[in-house]
């Protein structure tokens, strides 16, 4: 199984961001172990940013990790239905799972979402999606942990398992 993995910034990898003296642009330092959790799933399928940080520190981040292949970018960009669902950014990751669908650009044949904020419109969507959805949803103040990542690969293990 090669799924696209879903990954939000805040309250997940909670980069702390410095001040940077040679830029206005934002500094944000991922721990060593956040890091390396990232650089893990990438390693597992690939990255797709759904967070609605600003794209300085998404690029300072993706600097940062030095990933083999550059991520995607979820643009969360909200309509007016989706302000009142339990999980706002649920219309924008759907339409934009679609697009790229629809495009046949979709080279991945699962879903792992990682973010600190699903509500039940998320596990709705997810039973009812065309292929695999792993949810993952880490604690915001603890964010990613080693947990998340064995999750995933049991995930994508046992799907690959099963399919033989």
């Amino acid at each position: 199984m090669k799924p696209i993995i879903l990954l939000d910034i805040n309250g997940v990898l909670n980069p702390k961001v410095q001040p940077n003296d040679s830029s206005d642009s934002p500094n944000p330092q991922l721990s060593d172990l956040k890091a390396a959790l990232v650089q893990r799933l990438a390693s597992k399928g690939r990255i797709a940013w759904v967070s609605t940080s600003d794209d300085d520190l998404v690029d300072a981040l993706e600097d940062q990790l030095e990933l083999e292949v550059a991520p995607l970018r979820v643009a969360i960009t909200p309509e007016p239905d989706d302000e009142h669902q339990p999980t706002p950014k649920l219309g924008s990751v759907a339409r934009w799972l679609d697009e790229m669908d629809a495009g046949g650009d979709a080279d991945w044949d699962a879903i792992v979402w990682i973010d600190d904020a699903m509500g039940q419109d998320v596990h709705d969507w997810a039973h009812q999606y065309h292929r695999p959805v792993l949810l993952e949803k880490p604690d915001p103040e603890e964010g990613l942990s080693e947990a998340h990542v064995v999750a995933v690969q049991v995930f994508i293990n046992g799907e690959h398992e099963a399919a033989h």
